[in-house]
This record gives C-alpha cells, structure tokens and sequence, in this order.
C-alpha cells in the first residue's frame, strides 16, 4: 500500500508565457498544472542548479596569481597620473 505524502500549499507568481505552456502541457497529458509544478520541482532538485562541480584547484590558482601579482614590484609602484586627469572637467 502506497502512502499518501500530506501536501503543503504554496502560492507563486510565473510568468504570462509560462502560464501558457503550464496550461497546454496540463491539457495534454490530462494532469493538473499543480502535478507539473511538483514534478518540475523534483526534477530540479535532484538535478539542481549547482549541477557542475566546482573546481576548488581552480580558484586555488587565481588565489595564488592574486598573491604573486599583490607581491610584484611593478604593483607598487607610483602612479604617473593624477585622478583630476582622469576627468574631463
């Protein structure tokens, strides 16, 4: 016997067009647009929006570029310009 899992209203705004296709897809397959909502919610969170891994080495590479960039001599030095000159005034 298959237990029924208890239901938690929820209200939310969709846009015009998505409310269009919600409608003709409910239409289609004889569901409610309510079960489309679900499935698409189950769907997403299995899969979710994080579904690429991220690449810890990656941003270990840019920490270490922005330090030895931080460290450069050239970084240091003096600007040859004044703000004043940046601006048309």
């Amino acid at each position: 016997m298959s237990k029924k899992k208890s239901m938690v209203r929820k209200q939310l705004y969709i846009e015009s067009d998505q409310n269009v296709v919600l409608r003709e897809q409910a239409a289609k397959y004889g569901v409610s647009e309510g079960q489309i909502v679900r499935e698409a919610i189950t769907s997403y969170l299995k899969v979710g929006s994080w579904s690429q891994e991220i690449d810890l080495h990656a941003w270990d590479e840019e920490t270490e570029f922005i330090r030895s960039r931080l460290g450069n001599p050239k970084s240091t030095a003096k600007r040859t310009w004044t703000r004043s000159e940046l601006y048309d005034l």
